[in-house]
């Protein structure tokens, strides 16, 4: 049931609802965050959980708005992220779409690499963006967070590891895909490391911030 006033402070320090069904990402997003005091949860684990939408242009309205949708219709603090990859040689395709240009990793896969058949060198290019948005139970807007990483697109996959386009992701300074690195190395390069470690640095004071809001609004009721 949503929770729609301001005194929610007590549900901040226990549970953290990740906006997404994809366990993968989940459960990068709980390692990067293991040291935080939150236990995260997923759409997965809800009875009944919200229909989310990404209908906007920009990465960082997909976010905010899946958000706030979460948090309003679960009553929780909702963590969203839209993250996507970007081909300037494509005009800046998948972009947005990254996730629903066909309905399986693989077919994904095979549909930006037609699509750049015979690019070589620089049209290659290419580079993952994640932006992170959080929001309170009642649905305000606390802050959002960006990642970028460069790299380049192989001419077919190369690695088991990961999800989504890693095993075409080619990252120059370590000589591997994505989808061949380790968890642990990919959380410190990838766009959703840098832009959760953000927020992660960042949520300690907004827990805090909303904690003492609590006991004020408490001390003014009684």
């Amino acid at each position: 049931m949503p929770n729609n006033g301001p005194c929610w402070g007590t549900l901040v320090g226990s549970t953290l609802l990740v906006a997404s069904y994809n366990l993968t990402k989940v459960e990068e997003i709980r390692r990067l965050l293991q040291d935080l005091p939150v236990e995260v949860v997923s759409l997965q684990d809800l009875a009944h959980p919200p229909k989310l939408s990404e209908p906007h242009s920009t990465f960082i309205q997909n976010a905010a708005e899946k958000a706030t949708i979460a948090a309003r219709a679960t009553g929780r603090l909702a963590l969203a992220d839209d993250s996507g990859l970007v081909v300037p040689a494509l005009d800046g395709s998948p972009g947005v779409h990254s996730s629903r240009v066909a309905d399986t990793d693989p077919e994904r896969i095979q549909w930006l690499l037609s699509r750049m058949a015979g690019l070589q060198g620089d049209q290659r290019q290419a580079y993952f963006v994640c932006v992170a948005a959080l929001a309170a139970p009642d649905g305000e807007a606390l802050g959002t967070w960006q990642g970028r990483v460069d790299g380049v697109i192989t001419h077919e996959p190369q690695g088991a590891g990961g999800f989504g386009y890693d095993p075409v992701f080619f990252y120059p300074p370590d000589n591997q895909t994505f989808a061949q690195m380790s968890p642990e190395r990919k959380n410190q390069v990838s766009h959703r490391g840098q832009a959760l470690r953000a927020f992660a640095q960042d949520l300690p004071d907004i827990l805090t911030k909303f904690t003492m809001s609590l006991g004020s609004g408490l001390e003014a009721a009684q």
